[in-house]
């Protein structure tokens, strides 16, 4: 049974635009993230319709823009095209909610994610050089987010 991402948003089109898995582990790689993503994507082929594919830790964000080397007939073992530092991005969240990086839960992890996904849907991501230069933050441009349901 292929794996759900845990947040998917879509453009403002409607179309797939990027999948996200998020993740409470600390101190990653990107070597770690590079084998994540291959897990995933032998498992459930379908997150390579999306034209990104994210991966969020608390310290740590992992971005793929899709590829033509993950068109053959194995996951390719590709590491991510951008990688952030994500404190900066999520302190702000973490601040009005009173919460702290290193003590935050998996649902309330994933709560910070998802507002920092829709104020990216809403307005102009300037500030944030790195991403602008991967096209998500236009990507994600007047979108919306969803949270996939497990059947």
């Amino acid at each position: 049974m292929p794996n759900q991402p845990d947040l998917v948003l879509y453009d403002r089109s409607g179309r797939l635009a990027v999948m996200v898995e998020v993740k409470t582990k600390r101190g990653t790689t990107k070597e770690w993230a590079t084998q994540l993503r291959r897990n995933l994507l032998a498992h459930d082929e379908a997150l390579l319709r999306a034209p990104f594919f994210l991966v969020v830790t608390p310290d740590r964000l992992y971005l793929w823009k899709r590829m033509k080397e993950d068109a053959g007939p194995e996951p390719a073992l590709l590491p991510p095209q951008f990688e952030l530092d994500a404190r900066p991005l999520f302190s702000p969240y973490l601040e009005r909610a009173a919460l702290e990086l290193d003590q935050i839960s998996a649902q309330a992890f994933e709560l910070v994610v998802m507002s920092w996904l829709g104020d990216l849907t809403r307005r102009d991501s300037s500030g944030q050089t790195r991403l602008d230069d991967s096209g998500l933050p236009e990507a994600a441009r007047d979108g919306r987010i969803a949270a996939p349901i497990a059947a």
